[in-house]
């Protein structure tokens, strides 16, 4: 068999090569090293990366996530299970293997037990790392409910927009710091909103592949980073669409920090499932052309991405791109097929919400699951 080393795996362009692999080997045995997966490079990038461990789980013919043969065990256990793409790649697999050693799932995902009960009671400031939380919900842990998103142990019981925004204000304080005071209250109001719908949504939707045949393993959970995307390593990303690249050069210098980095509050929310437009039209993405594949996944967002019914079902979306028009942030949805974004200079008047264009002009491979990430600049007048 094959083996093809998946290194250095950090940027978007990195992470849709690796993609790219995965799709067109698919008797290709992949190995990694346990540290890609803990590494810290903000939530969109490190969301990114999970969705293509995802990708390679839900491909994964033997089952078995496969680490560097000069990999220590114990360590690398560790590392995997320090950060939500490690625990997300062990949970959909069936056990790791260092060279001839086979450890079993179960085994694995026990290191992370501290980890999740420590997320499980907000204890926030001893879980941060590398200015990055995470909170993940994990099939049949004692804790997949995680308290900070659900007010119960059911999928049911995902928190109201009011509950959640306190949620999401308390985390970003914990990530920003000092910082905390130029984030504007009503992205953060606006967030909440839109993490209850997402979320409600996802519990729903996500667990279960496009049939709606319910998966045996699944995750899901956000990412909250505040990051500072140097240009030398990063500025590739943000070079193939001309909007895109405005976005970048104008950020760059008028953020606060270091000249040469956009220094941001990012936040990823990611899932395991059959993607958006899997399951909204019941259909694979690869059984449709890539024009009725974006039709659709603009369809989808148009109608708010949400089915949860309630007082404030369906408003989510649009209250926090929104937010995002006053702020001049940034949003990048990853589907199927597809990589779309919106972005926004402060105090936009452009008049369409969903407006999004293609992150590039390059096809994509598909990919299992769905990621959707917001970029909030740090300014001096924010």
């Amino acid at each position: 068999m094959k083996s093809i080393y998946l290194n250095n795996i950090r940027s978007i362009k990195s992470i849709e090569a690796a993609l790219w692999q995965i799709f067109n080997e698919p008797q290709s045995e992949f190995k990694l090293s346990a540290s890609e997966t803990k590494a810290r490079h903000g939530a969109m990038h490190d969301a990114s990366r999970l969705q293509m461990l995802v990708t390679l789980a839900r491909r994964n013919s033997q089952g078995l996530l496969v680490l560097h043969e000069q990999s220590n065990v114990e360590n690398s256990i560790n590392d995997l299970m320090s950060y939500a793409p490690g625990i997300a790649a062990v949970r959909l697999a069936k056990g790791v293997r260092v060279g001839d050693k086979i450890i079993d799932r179960r085994e694995v995902l026990t290191a992370a037990v501290d980890k999740m009960n420590a997320t499980d009671a907000e204890q926030y400031n001893s879980l941060i790392t590398g200015r990055t939380i995470d909170l993940i919900c994990v099939a049949a842990s004692k804790v997949e409910f995680l308290r900070p998103l659900f007010f119960a142990r059911t999928e049911k019981a995902v928190k109201e927009p009011r509950d959640m925004y306190l949620q999401m204000k308390k985390m970003l304080a914990v990530i920003a710091k000092k910082q905390a005071s130029k984030i504007d209250i009503e992205f953060t109001r606006a967030l909440g909103l839109f993490a209850s719908e997402l979320i409600s949504n996802t519990q729903e939707h996500a667990r279960s592949d496009h049939t709606g045949k319910l998966y045996p393993a699944h995750v899901e959970g956000l990412i909250f980073s505040l990051s500072s995307l140097n240009e030398e390593l990063f500025s590739e990303d943000f070079k193939g669409n001309y909007h895109l690249n405005e976005y970048w050069k104008r950020e760059i210098s008028d953020t606060v920090g270091v000249e040469g980095k956009l220094n941001a509050i990012e936040i990823s929310f990611f899932d395991s499932g059959p993607g958006l437009v899997g399951r909204y039209t019941g259909k694979l993405v690869t059984e449709m052309s890539l024009e009725e594949e974006r039709a659709q996944l603009i369809k989808c967002l148009t109608h708010n991405i949400t089915s949860k019914p309630g007082h404030f079902a369906g408003e989510g979306l649009p209250s926090v791109i929104t937010a995002l028009k006053k702020i001049g942030g940034l949003m990048r949805i990853r589907s199927g097929r597809m990589s779309i974004f919106n972005q926004f200079e402060p105090f936009d008047v452009k008049d369409d919400l969903f407006d999004f264009k293609d992150w590039n002009h390059e096809p994509l491979a598909p990919v299992h699951g769905a990621v959707v990430s917001f970029i909030v600049p740090i300014r001096d007048a924010s």
